[in-house]
């Protein structure tokens, strides 16, 4: 168990006499006026930011650790060992051990790590039992790492404005909207002391109860002590390799760690991404593409789903670890990578220029077929966006038919879909059907099943989530050997209650679910939990889905579409 120092900063709750500065930018059209002007009054911002609060402009790691320190009145060094060039805020930061001096300081955090830091830094209490009936978000898994943060930011009226039913996560924020949060701590956290936690070291426990472990602490501190190149150790860097040695023993291609600082999977869930576009995994022991992303430069270039990667400009991936293998492969848009490519039989080089995308993961066409329309729907992956994105599709949907009369039914385009979010894939579901139906059972190591349902609320009219939406149209689902993971999951459950013909090819065969954890440092640790069944208890993991009807595209034209629109 490890030990923690408090140090206890008092808050005055009372307007204090006067006033340490003004801001000269924040004014009555300013969101979070008055938070900001109560902090302020309060002197609970940061001397540093002078005359001009810039409330719009996101905030960053140095943003972040100044508002922290300057609510929590902390006694700042009147000199820094390196004055001028590091704030006295950052410096107390560094002092107190809450962040390193190597800290990029003008990264951009997302809201998870920012209510992360601030809730655990300043002694926020945070229950991390929560009731899944009492979990109110339907972006948001009720299990997850940051849920009782988000579940706690909820309960002290720390919401999305528009949708508090929306955490959004991984979105930036502004200075404002930090301060917006401090503002909900003050008020409505229930204390009046002000916790800075710092990590004093040491255990009281011996955590593992393995001779090796005895072996692992002597190592690491005689390599502290007695190295004779001292000034080589990186203590930050030597954890990071012990966590990937340890989890690189599971042998497992869907178990990794992810370091700060190298891209991790996660992105592909972002509505933003620079690189080629593509996910991959390594699959006995090869670096395979799981799907190239629609119109992304990898898909433009040729690359395939289950295309295998052996080459990277010139260099041997063999042997590597999925991390080293997406740093090569990642870099800035308008740069080139080259790789080499077994498919089947034969072996290609494929060039690729690096691209910066930023996508709507759900698109919304119309095609025209005589006199009438067909709902075209195109998902690029279950992402943090994609509940949002696909309730404004369906909306769209059912409005027009309410006043039109005129679409003959809907077809969703999962080709090339590598997957996302599982509580995504069970939330759309949703929008199929007038009655709450298991989507997906996982089975865990001990063989013990959970079924997870879709959701309604109520009519049509009176939806909450959009579910029940599309329930009276007739669907086609588009997949191929690229939709895999949540496109699986939806596609197999829609399949199992006749709601849906499945057009295309086999899909991919993913059957297995990966819990996320995305730490207060933003390292990422993805492990392999369960496998999941469909409806009827398929069990799809390495053999894909069969579609209702096989269709495999030749030539420039897309057959499978066409198949398709023969449905309605």
């Amino acid at each position: 168990m490890k030990k923690f120092l408090a140090i206890l900063f008092s808050i005055a709750f009372f307007i204090s006499q006067q006033t340490a500065f003004a801001f000269t930018d924040v004014n009555s059209g300013t969101d979070y006026q008055s938070e900001i002007t109560y902090l302020e009054e309060q002197n609970l911002l940061p001397t540093t930011f002078g005359n001009t609060f810039n409330p719009d402009q996101k905030a960053t790691i140095e943003d972040l650790y100044s508002m922290m320190l300057a609510y929590a009145e902390v006694e700042l060094p009147e000199t820094t060992e390196t004055d001028g060039e590091i704030s006295p805020y950052i410096q107390k930061a560094i002092d107190l051990d809450l962040i390193k001096e190597d800290t990029n300081l003008k990264r951009v955090p997302k809201k998870r790590e920012i209510i992360m830091k601030l809730f655990d830094t300043l002694g926020v209490g945070v229950n991390k039992f929560i009731k899944k009936e009492s979990f109110p978000f339907t972006d948001l898994r009720s299990n997850g790492p940051f849920s009782p943060y988000a579940y706690k930011a909820y309960q002290l009226g720390i919401v999305e404005n528009d949708n508090p039913k929306m955490v959004r996560a991984a979105k930036t924020m502004t200075r404002a909207q930090v301060a917006d949060i401090l503002y909900k701590i003050n008020k409505n956290g229930g204390t009046q002391n002000v916790t800075i936690k710092i990590n004093a070291g040491g255990s009281d426990k011996k955590d593992i109860d393995n001779p090796a472990y005895d072996a692992f602490l002597n190592i690491w501190n005689t390599i502290k002590n007695s190295y004779y190149y001292s000034n080589e150790i990186d203590e930050t860097k030597m954890l990071y390799e012990a966590i990937k040695g340890a989890v690189g023993t599971l042998n497992d291609p869907y178990t990794s760690f992810t370091a700060p600082d190298e891209t991790s999977s996660v992105a592909i869930l972002e509505s933003e991404y620079e690189g080629v576009g593509m996910s991959i995994e390594i699959i006995d022991e090869k670096v395979t593409v799981i799907s190239p992303f629609k119109d992304s430069p990898a898909e433009k270039a040729g690359i395939l789903p289950k295309d295998v990667v052996t080459k990277v400009d010139g260099k041997s991936v063999e042997g590597l670890d999925l991390d080293t293998v997406v740093n090569m492969i990642k870099g800035e848009s308008g740069t080139t990578v080259i790789l080499t490519i077994k498919r089947g039989t034969q072996t290609l080089t494929i060039s690729i220029v690096r691209g910066y995308i930023f996508y709507k993961t759900v698109t919304l066409d119309y095609l025209s077929k005589n006199g009438e329309y067909i709902a075209y729907i195109n998902m690029l992956t279950f992402g943090e966006e994609t509940l949002n994105e696909f309730r404004e599709a369906a909306q769209q949907i059912y409005d027009r038919q309410n006043t039109k009369k005129d679409v003959k039914g809907i077809i969703i385009d999962l080709r090339n879909n590598p997957g996302g979010y599982l509580n995504t894939a069970i939330n759309i579901g949703g929008f199929f059907f007038d009655e709450n139906k298991i989507m997906v059972t996982l089975e865990d190591k001990n063989g013990d099943k959970t079924s997870y349902h879709s959701e309604y609320y109520g009519t049509k009219e009176e939806y909450e989530t959009g579910s029940g939406l599309l329930s009276d149209f007739k669907v086609a689902i588009l997949v191929n050997k690229g939709s895999a993971s949540a496109s699986e999951i939806l596609s197999g459950a829609l399949q199992d209650y006749g709601k849906a013909k499945i057009i295309g090819e086999n899909t991919f065969g993913k059957g297995c679910v990966q819990e996320l954890y995305v730490y207060n440092d933003n390292s990422v640790f993805k492990l392999t939990v369960s496998k999941w069944l469909t409806p009827k208890g398929r069990d799809i993991d390495k053999k894909g889905l069969t579609p209702d009807k096989t269709v495999v595209n030749s030539g420039t034209t897309d057959t499978q579409l066409e198949e398709a629109k023969k449905e309605f």
